[in-house]
């Protein structure tokens, strides 16, 4: 069979001379074939459509690089959080006063609230005793001779 039915009549008349002179007419679904100008139409709508996406992908970059920018914060505080919940309680750096009991042998760290926050043996250096410890131990002298804590 030909692959162009009535290649030499007008295409304008071919429908109706096909019609009049077929078998049978069937509802089909099929892929026409685009011309020279159908073709150069579609390419230059797909350049359109091309450029409009990337314009808008271009956007939702900056959109996604926005929001990015201001959850990072937010999940980095929400893990230093999380961490100080895990401890008990935050890390902080300031003044600690450090305490020596040469009877018991023993170095207490107490925060500017007076809580303990650590306590250990006395090392070496640390068993000659120092002028606040002489104060300390005569107030405790002189409480158990009155009784009196105050």
């Amino acid at each position: 069979m030909k692959d162009v039915m009535l290649a030499d009549t007008p295409i304008e008349e071919r429908a109706q001379i096909l019609r009049d002179s077929c078998d049978k007419i069937v509802e089909q679904c099929y892929t026409r074939k685009f011309d020279t100008k159908e073709t150069n139409e579609k390419r230059a709508e797909l350049a359109n459509v091309s450029i409009q996406i990337a314009d808008l992908e271009e956007k939702l970059a900056e959109i996604r690089a926005d929001y990015k920018g201001r959850i990072k914060p937010l999940v980095e505080r929400m893990g230093k959080i999380r961490g100080e919940l895990k401890a008990g309680g935050e890390w902080v750096s300031g003044e600690c006063y450090q305490f020596l009991d040469a009877d018991e042998g023993k170095a207490a760290l107490y925060d500017p609230k007076g809580y303990k926050i650590e306590e250990r043996d006395m090392r070496p250096e640390e068993r000659s005793r120092t002028i606040f410890q002489g104060i300390r131990e005569n107030m405790k002298v002189q409480m158990s001779k009155t009784g009196t804590d105050n």
